[in-house]
């Protein structure tokens, strides 16, 4: 069977250093590794009539969509169907786990819910047997004039019977010429936490319980990068990477050096509430530059509004802690919590300033659907966000009506803290953004 991956960033704006689907990757070489032919047509860098050629000896297209890119999804679900009005065409990722029957009422054969590596090989089976869909674990189709769900899909326990993201799907050059530097990896899924604006989206994805890949697996793939890709720096997209604790990192460590991986180095993602020293001086000696962390916010209120379970002052005590390491550090901010005053604000203005981070992402509050923060809003009818594109925090400009802010104190916090932060990634991206998303006020 012929397989085609599309990643539907089609004609989409880049923020900041842009990113190779990590989850298409994976799914290609899960079908790969059953025996069907895989080919992707990435839509972040190649031209949609790549797309075409590929729909002429396709058996079926599979796509994955956060709720952002769901409207250009669409787009390239009625450019297939006109094409090839029978094809089946199967969407994944968060917009098809959230909402699978939307998807399904717009036109795809089916949605997927959570992981999809066994998903996408059962559904493929059942294609090219020519069997319903609706009888596959983890999917949702039209059923006579409804919508049916299959049996639910437990998550894989051993994330090392799935083969590694097949990265020759992609085209890394095209990547590397619209400024990617770091190639992006994945060694755990699931998060324990209970953040607002997450979950439980996220639980539906990748689940609660957190589970690793065997550090030897997770080496062996950085080496084939460094080998067959290009010795960049490695980016670990987990959200609980630190969790491991020091004695994962110093077998990290052996494992490096028994490959022969000396000099690599990494940046990765944690909460602030588990940065220790000697965890920090183990990840350095492993090759560590730099930390992102969900600061969010230097109001305590806001904090615990969003369930982030963290304090200020274990933000303040992280970041001088990578300070002291020599530990790049960088911070994401979201602005207008729906409870959020000026005087919060104001707050996080001060917390940017005393944690003089490297840099900075400001972002606004956005109930992404499927999460806890989304359902509120939704109920208060502060929710203004409509169209898919609306639900970017990286471009939309008010996706919730805020009963204690207005758009230009918003604008001055954002100026603020791009101001404080001198040295932040991306920052003519970030104030030119701003202007626009802001309007005038936001240069005053």
């Amino acid at each position: 069977m012929e397989a085609v991956l599309v990643y539907p960033r089609w004609n989409y704006p880049t923020f900041g250093e842009l990113q190779e689907p990590l989850g298409l990757l994976y799914i290609g070489a899960m079908l790969k590794a059953q025996g069907h032919r895989v080919t992707m047509t990435d839509l972040a860098v190649d031209d949609i009539a790549l797309l075409d050629a590929a729909l002429e000896r396709a058996d079926l297209v599979g796509l994955s969509s956060s709720t952002a890119l769901y409207g250009r999804a669409c787009l390239v679900l009625d450019r297939i169907k006109e094409k090839r009005p029978d094809l089946p065409v199967i969407l994944g990722g968060p917009h098809a786990t959230v909402l699978p029957e939307d998807a399904v009422a717009r036109g795809f054969d089916a949605a997927v819910i959570g992981e999809g590596e066994h998903t996408a090989v059962e559904l493929a089976a059942a294609i090219s047997r020519g069997e319903s869909l609706h009888h596959v674990p983890g999917v949702v189709t039209r059923f006579d004039d409804g919508f049916v769900r299959g049996p639910d899909r437990p998550f894989e326990p051993d994330l090392d019977s799935f083969p590694d993201p097949d990265r020759t799907l992609v085209d890394y050059q095209k990547y590397f010429d619209k400024k990617l530097t770091h190639v992006g990896m994945m060694a755990t899924r699931g998060c324990p936490w209970n953040c607002l604006f997450c979950k439980p989206m996220q639980d539906k994805l990748f689940g609660r319980k957190v589970r690793r890949r065997g550090l030897r697996r997770i080496v062996a793939e950085m080496k084939w990068i460094r080998d067959h890709v290009a010795p960049r720096p490695y980016v670990f997209k987990d959200d609980t990477l630190v969790l491991a604790g020091t004695d994962w990192f110093i077998e990290f460590e052996r494992e490096l050096k028994d490959a022969g991986m000396i000099g690599i180095s990494f940046s990765c993602q944690s909460r602030v509430d588990q940065i220790t020293k000697p965890l920090l001086a183990q990840m350095k000696r492993c090759g560590l530059e730099g930390i992102a962390f969900g600061v969010e916010s230097g109001s305590q209120k806001v904090l615990d509004f969003y369930r982030k379970s963290i304090k200020v002052e274990e933000t303040i005590r992280a970041f001088d802690l990578c300070h002291e390491m020599a530990i790049g550090t960088h911070a994401f901010i979201m602005l207008g919590a729906p409870v959020e005053t000026r005087d919060d604000l104001e707050a996080t203005v001060r917390l940017v300033e005393r944690i003089k981070t490297e840099s900075v992402s400001v972002s606004l509050t956005t109930p992404a659907p499927g999460s806890d923060l989304y359902t509120r809003m939704k109920e208060s009818g502060m929710l203004t966000a409509v169209n898919p594109e609306d639900f970017d925090y990286l471009y939309n400009r008010a996706p919730v009506n805020h009963p204690h802010l207005t758009v230009k104190d918003l604008a001055w916090a954002e100026r603020a803290i791009l101001d404080l932060t001198p040295t932040t990634f991306f920052k003519d991206e970030l104030e030119s953004r701003m202007i626009t998303q802001m309007g005038d006020l936001a240069a005053r």
